[in-house]
């Protein structure tokens, strides 16, 4: 098989794959929301999950839609903080980039080729690809954290000089930066469209999905239910959210050693390789020119391999 066809067989696999595995997460998360939703009816005061379902749904209509703009949909509910018709092609590209690494070390290291060739090259396009995805989000929703207190203390200084919440909101949204802004928008946008606004601020929760902005809507539903001061009740959101964040800091400033290890640790093969290269000539040549070299190329590559996603999913967990 030349190249070209190779090239091209690996990236129609790869854009299949995503589109498959991305429709099965769909259908996962949307029991998931199912329950979530069935779960937090008592709470919100809905008569039931079908109630929940319908305000969720105003300004999202599925009918008469094309198989490509329900993708499109099906993508910005799964990473509602991103401009997805930017973001997916990105990630795409790094998917595709990532393939051919994938297929390029498995060459460089003497990887027996056959039938299972394309589809492990096209699982690790789709993995890339969604972990750039899962990464641009989380980058987002970082900025989202750190700005979302500054926009809390916008809301206080309003409500203290005499704007009602709801309208300080919406003053507050136009000079908002992403992506802050959009979500903002969204919560006018239903006011205007006549929801009610506990209705508006949950439909926008369940999409956004931040526990920050959870967290502010239920403090403006509880206001408006059980009366007092909005401005203390705001202040004391700010300073939790201040102190969550901080929080967050210091632990991933503990993990900050781990990280750094991390990548020295993955550098450091390919160094020692490309010093004992240089050195010792026939050393190198035992491991990729004989069947016994390659095998203990092989499991060597594994075990660092796996030794560094445990080390990070360890790191990952310390930090949550």
């Amino acid at each position: 098989m030349s190249v070209l066809a190779f090239s091209l067989t690996a990236g129609g696999a790869v854009a299949l794959l995503n589109v498959f595995v991305y429709l099965l997460l769909r259908s996962r998360d949307r029991k998931f929301r199912r329950r979530l939703d069935f779960a937090a009816a008592p709470v919100n005061g809905s008569a039931g999950v079908e109630h929940v379902q319908v305000d969720a749904q105003v300004f999202r209509p599925s009918q008469g839609r094309s198989r490509i703009t329900r993708f499109w949909r099906a993508v910005e509910s799964r990473y509602p903080l991103l401009d997805t018709r930017r973001s997916l092609p990105s990630a795409c590209g790094l998917g595709l980039a990532a393939a051919a690494g994938l297929w390029f070390s498995m060459w460089f290291l003497k990887v027996p080729s056959g039938w299972w060739t394309i589809p492990v090259v096209s699982l690790g396009g789709v993995f890339a690809t969604f972990y750039a995805m899962s990464w641009f989000h989380a980058r987002r929703a970082a900025e989202f954290t750190r700005q979302f207190p500054e926009i809390i203390d916008q809301v206080v200084r309003l409500s203290g000089a005499g704007v009602p919440a709801l309208e300080a909101i919406a003053v507050v949204a136009e000079d908002a930066r992403p992506p802050v802004q959009p979500v903002l928008r969204a919560v006018g946008d239903a006011l205007v469209a006549g929801l009610d606004a506990d209705t508006a601020l949950r439909s926008v929760s369940a999409r956004v999905r931040l526990s920050d902005f959870t967290l502010f809507a239920a403090v403006i539903s509880l206001q408006r239910r059980s009366g007092g001061g909005v401005s203390t009740a705001f202040s004391n959101l700010s300073r939790a959210l201040r102190d969550r964040r901080g929080v967050a800091l210091k632990a991933r400033s503990s993990t900050a050693q781990t990280r750094i290890t991390l990548v020295i640790l993955s550098l450091m093969p390919v160094l020692v390789l490309l010093a004992q290269n240089f050195i010792s000539p026939q050393s190198v040549a035992i491991l990729f020119g004989t069947a016994q070299g390659n095998s203990l190329l092989h499991w060597g590559v594994g075990m660092i391999v796996a030794g560094l996603v445990l080390a990070r999913t360890i790191a990952a967990r310390v930090e949550q």
